[in-house]
């Protein structure tokens, strides 16, 4: 199955609906529509029916990833509906197809992440060749197809980066990777959208990247469950900008298998339904390994496949915002040497 999300207009006002299709285009099915007529042929009262479509059926695909098996019952039976309730018959215009209820993002392609730290002139260090590291982003910052990226004040030289997005469907902890089949509900493609200025400045605390990648992130326009596509295997992964092919490559090329990934990022801690994580970029994905910057205006296409293509614009860049300037040392606070009495 395939599952997407649009803006709707309702009385109330914009809300998002979740939407269910057989295919990477669709045709879609509004999933609470359909649920709603299938209580109601079933006996419930036309308030409740509604009622208990709305519970099931958010505007959050990442709610009703958590949902369970209650939640793919009823897109299975909207898919199969011979009477097509809840279809759409005008193709909507869709937006992030996941809200994430949680979001990290790791470096498992050694070719990109050698690069980056060639261009700083500095060794790549050991621990990536080791662990597939990874950041904690921000799942409030994501967009969908078709949406404009944000240029945040502060960042003078942004970049896209082709990756792909594992969706968690089951908690769990302590996972191995033979585990990895039973936690992961699917996959999407992740834009992961970086002010490297700023990225590369800040990383040199030893912590982030934060301000450098928590303005912006897209997904989508789809979230395929795992069984529509050959993952093991590897899928095909393309970034166009401004309609030029710019990177080819493909997911098997990383140095962590992506049950590697949800294994280890499952360690002491508890992975959540809804969860996305990223990929990492992959070899020749992002616009530091083809020596070009993008600018305003400019159009960034990633596609993976099986997914679709993810199309994006970037935004000019905002006006105002605040940066500390100065250097600290010596200011109010900060330590001077002597021992404490």
């Amino acid at each position: 199955m395939y599952f997407a999300r649009h803006i709707a207009a309702t009385p109330d006002g914009a809300e998002a609906r979740v939407l269910v299709g057989a295919g990477v285009d669709g045709p879609w099915v509004d999933l609470r529509v359909a649920e709603r007529v299938r209580l109601e042929r079933g006996g419930a009262d036309s308030v409740a029916a509604r009622r208990l479509a709305a519970a099931l059926v958010t505007g959050s695909l990442a709610d009703g990833i958590a949902a369970g098996e209650a939640f793919l019952d009823a897109a299975r039976a909207a898919l199969a509906d011979g009477e097509g309730a809840g279809r759409l018959e005008v193709v909507p215009s869709l937006t992030n197809a996941l809200d994430p209820s949680g979001y990290r993002d790791h470096m498992i392609f050694s070719g990109h992440f050698s690069r980056a730290w060639e261009l700083r002139g500095e060794p790549v260090p050991e621990v990536l060749f080791e662990l597939p590291v990874a950041y904690v982003g921000n799942p409030e910052s994501f967009v969908g197809p078709g949406a404009e990226v944000p240029w945040p004040a502060y960042g003078r030289r942004l970049d896209y980066e082709l990756e792909l997005g594992v969706v968690i469907g089951r908690a769990g902890t302590g996972l191995r990777p033979e585990d990895a089949d039973a936690h992961v509900f699917g996959f999407t493609i992740l834009n992961d959208f970086s002010a490297r200025d700023i990225q590369f400045r800040e990383m040199e605390g030893r912590l982030g990247p934060c301000k450098g990648k928590h303005f912006g992130c897209a997904a989508g326009p789809v979230v395929a469950t795992a069984d529509e596509l050959d993952w093991r295997a590897g899928l095909r992964m393309r970034a166009r900008l401004n309609g030029e092919t710019v990177c080819d490559g493909n997911s098997n090329e990383a140095i962590f298998g992506l049950d590697e990934v949800v294994a280890w990022a499952s360690q002491g801690e508890t992975l959540r339904p809804g969860w996305l994580l990223g990929s990492g970029t992959v070899n020749g994905g992002s616009s530091i390994e083809i020596g070009r910057e993008v600018a305003p205006g400019d159009e960034i296409e990633l596609e993976i496949e099986g997914l679709g293509v993810l199309r994006n614009r970037f935004g000019r860049p905002a006006e105002g915002g605040w940066e500390p300037s100065g250097d600290r040392r010596g200011a109010p606070g900060e330590p001077d040497g002597t021992e404490a009495r």
